[in-house]
């Protein structure tokens, strides 16, 4: 998929993620609190952060470096710590690849509160397809 389609994924524009940066295997996404992603404790669901790191450690292995071609990729597996509930209201979230092959894709990635405060990390493995046009 091109960056005008990851852009326009329906379900990552229904829960509000913003793709901010992205290229050389690495992502960095953003996600304004809204009362709607909240559990009853008044923090967000873990869904949320499980979601946001997904869709940001999935478009990292999507968009490797300069010299590899785009990907799309479906997630296998992912792992998720939760840290700590944010102290602000905006979500910042980085990806990385930590391992590719012809086919799986290992990447990490952290969600931070702007004021830098982490609230969770997660891990995740990737299945690579050719993109399609």
């Amino acid at each position: 998929m091109s960056l005008k389609k990851l852009r326009n994924n329906p379900f990552q524009h229904f829960v509000g993620i913003e793709v901010i940066k992205l290229g050389n295997g690495k992502s960095l996404l953003q996600l304004e609190l809204n009362d709607h992603h909240l559990n009853l404790y008044g923090i967000p669901h873990g869904g949320v952060h499980a979601t946001l790191l997904d869709i940001t450690m999935g478009t990292a292995a999507s968009f490797p470096g300069s010299t590899e071609r785009e990907v799309d990729s479906v997630t296998l597996n992912l792992s998720v710590d939760y840290i700590s509930p944010p102290k602000t209201k905006l979500l910042i979230s980085k990806g990385e690849i930590t391992k590719k092959g012809k086919s799986i894709c290992y990447c990490t990635g952290e969600i931070y509160d702007d004021e830098k405060n982490l609230v969770a990390s997660g891990r995740s493995i990737f299945k690579l397809y050719d993109r399609k046009s």
